[in-house]
């Protein structure tokens, strides 16, 4: 049996690549040995499923700062080519490396290709072009995008904008989009949102400057003010810190009797089919997989237009500016007319099909 080594971009917690990480592992586990390098001290949301299905977790921890100082920044891609390294060397001899861990991927393809493995394959997960970078780290992610493009042999991520990002617009990439298992989204609520009822709002992701939490708490306080009858439910781990900032703001603007925040292991699919509205107001996304989820289950979505056009199926309604008052005005607007839940073709986000995407890659140098 072929052995593969995937390589997450930190733990294994409930975030959007590690679902896509498992989807793989879950629809080709008779097929491949998985074991999986993971950039946490554990244990994680996934660790227990990822070891019953036969894998192995290596762990290469992030290094805590010293007297405040980020020091691991200046020793970190080396840490990382050296464990991956032994890792290869000890448990391998592994047939295929798969790395989501963006620019970081470099230090891991390297590793592989010094011990000979044949497929080294790197993901893309994020169009980042949103982001202020400083000089110095757009010229690190220069030199780190041409060596990435030297060490791999496949290219692949799950947008066009997501593959232009980590691999430049001259790449030979392709997309391969983040299949979800349709049978699970697929029950569709079939209620649709009736006319000046209290609105169920919802949003999954975690909390972090990427997903903008902060600035849904900006919406609601004008949707307040408008005399709007709703319910907001906030799903997600991530950043504690940020997560603290925003129950904060929630707090100073009286908002807390209109805000449920539920944690990242609640039932998705149930509060997709119970709200009435989805809203994404992301800085930057590579594609959003929850938004997949949704239109899947016919849930309408607000959506910023850092989404790339892939993401669309039917139920998306892009705002061209993350302004609160603009935002507040789409959800009035659909509190007023009502909002249709409506089926879309989910066929190409089918996970069952991509899966056989993944076999293909896996199997190719064999």
């Amino acid at each position: 049996m072929r052995k593969i080594l995937e390589i997450s971009c930190s733990g294994l917690e409930n975030g959007g690549v590690q679902h896509v990480i498992m989807n793989i592992v879950s629809n080709l586990k008779n097929d491949f040995q998985f074991d999986i390098i993971v950039f946490s001290e554990g244990p994680d949301f996934f660790d227990k499923q990822f070891l019953k299905w036969g894998g192995k977790i290596f762990r290469i921890p992030n290094k805590r700062r010293v007297f405040g100082l980020d020091i691991d920044a200046y020793f970190r891609g080396p840490r990382i080519f050296f464990n991956t390294y032994k890792i290869l060397k000890r448990n391998g001899p592994y047939d295929v490396i798969h790395c989501h861990n963006y620019f970081e991927s470099f230090f891991c393809l390297l590793a592989a290709r010094m011990v000979g493995v044949k497929t080294r394959i790197v993901h893309s997960h994020n169009d980042a072009t949103f982001i202020k970078f400083s000089i110095i780290q757009k010229i690190y992610q220069k030199i780190l995008r041409k060596l990435i493009l030297r060490n791999a042999t496949n290219f692949i991520g799950c947008s066009k904008k997501a593959c232009d990002y980590l691999f430049g617009c001259n790449c030979n990439a392709i997309t391969v989009y983040n299949g979800i298992d349709l049978e699970e989204f697929k029950k569709n609520n079939s209620k649709d949102y009736i006319p000046n009822n209290k609105i169920h709002l919802l949003h999954v992701g975690n909390f972090s400057k990427q997903k903008n939490q902060m600035f849904l708490v900006d919406v609601i306080k004008e949707l307040k003010n408008k005399k709007i009858d709703f319910e907001l439910i906030l799903i997600g781990g991530g950043n504690n810190e940020y997560r603290e900032n925003v129950i904060r703001k929630i707090k100073e603007n009286n908002l807390n009797n209109n805000v449920k925040l539920l944690p990242s292991n609640s039932d998705i699919s149930e509060a997709m089919n119970n709200a009435d509205l989805f809203l994404f107001p992301s800085n930057y996304e590579g594609l959003g997989i929850v938004l997949v989820e949704a239109q899947a289950t016919g849930l309408h979505c607000l959506v910023s237009k850092t989404i790339p056009p892939e993401a669309c199926l039917g139920n998306l309604e892009f705002i061209e500016e993350l302004n609160a008052r603009r935002w507040s005005e789409a959800i009035c607007n659909i509190v007023k007319n009502g909002q249709k839940r409506i089926s879309v073709d989910m066929n190409r986000y089918d996970i069952k099909e991509i899966a056989q995407t993944y076999k293909r890659l896996y199997t190719k140098n064999g």
